[in-house]
């Protein structure tokens, strides 16, 4: 089946959806010149965004499923950022959790819109 305009659309605004972590964690190595924590952090989100994303492959476009597997793409992306995060040494606390559920909003907003977004 072939895409719609607004398809491709909504596929490409996912698509910058996913990249806003490592551009943000690119832009705090480039500023500091020494700081790459962040950028592991979202490639751990983005591994946990994948994972979910593979095992619970949805194989219709309604708007239930999308709902459902970003909620999954949200609490898993953030919980692994977090740990990735605690594991770099960083303490869990309010400044962690909300970059942690920061990156996980970006992945589990770019999972909805992949899915609506299928053919």
């Amino acid at each position: 089946m072939k895409r719609s305009y607004r398809d491709w659309r909504i596929h490409g605004i996912s698509i910058l959806f996913a990249a806003v972590p490592v551009a943000f964690a690119a832009v705090r190595a480039v500023r500091t010149g020494y700081d790459f924590r962040y950028l592991w952090v979202a490639l751990a989100s983005l591994l946990g965004a994948s994972m979910v994303m593979v095992v619970g492959a949805v194989t219709s476009r309604r708007p239930n499923n999308a709902a459902a597997l970003s909620a999954g793409v949200f609490v898993i992306a953030t919980l692994l950022a977090v740990l990735a995060a605690w594991l770099l040494g960083i303490r869990v606390g309010p400044g962690s959790l909300v970059v942690g559920s920061g990156f996980g909003f970006c992945c589990a907003a770019s999972c909805a819109l992949y899915v609506l977004a299928r053919p």
